[in-house]
């Protein structure tokens, strides 16, 4: 598992597993459309697990479960991950020079001064907003859930060891 954020290295990672999932025989195929009605499926996830955080109207519902945020986070890095990567080959390669670990870094601090709520819909702009205002989101979710940047990159790569290693077989 990584110790901190290094975004060529998981991209490089959700690279792989995108080409293992893509050689499995599946009844669809993936494309960029695709990859982006997941991640808002997994964006829709992460906020259902948030939910006792924002829902106002409700008094029944309880504090949320860091296992499962990170989880449901997790998803949404590796989703946003292959997204960016799927973006890239159509752009030919204009996307990703554009990551920078110091800019996502400065971002995550920008979203962490906002409330939940701002930062759960400026991951769900993810089409328009630039790819570090995004992923410093998710790191900020992270730290919000209480978690440290290395707990949250422990619960990505078990996974994204579980997906290489069990999901991509033709079974799941």
């Amino acid at each position: 598992a990584l110790k901190t954020f290094d975004i060529k290295e998981l991209l490089k990672r959700q690279a792989m597993l995108d080409k293992k999932f893509d050689e499995k025989k599946t009844v669809n195929v993936r494309t960029i459309k695709g990859i982006q009605v997941a991640l808002i499926t997994e964006i829709g996830e992460l906020v259902q697990e948030l939910k006792s955080e924002w829902n106002y109207w409700k008094n029944s519902t309880e504090k949320f479960n860091k296992s499962k945020v990170l989880e449901e986070l997790s998803d949404v890095l590796h989703f946003y991950l292959s997204y960016t990567n799927a973006r890239d080959e159509e752009t030919k390669g204009r996307t990703i020079p554009f990551l920078d670990n110091s800019i996502i870094e400065h971002c995550k601090g920008v979203s962490s001064m906002q409330s939940l709520e701002d930062i759960l819909i400026t991951l769900s702009d993810f089409r328009v907003l630039t790819e570090n205002k995004i992923l410093g989101s998710i790191l900020a979710v992270s730290d919000y859930a209480g978690a440290t940047e290395e707990e949250f990159l422990q619960v990505h790569h078990e996974k994204w060891l579980k997906n290489m290693n069990e999901r991509t077989k033709e079974e799941y």
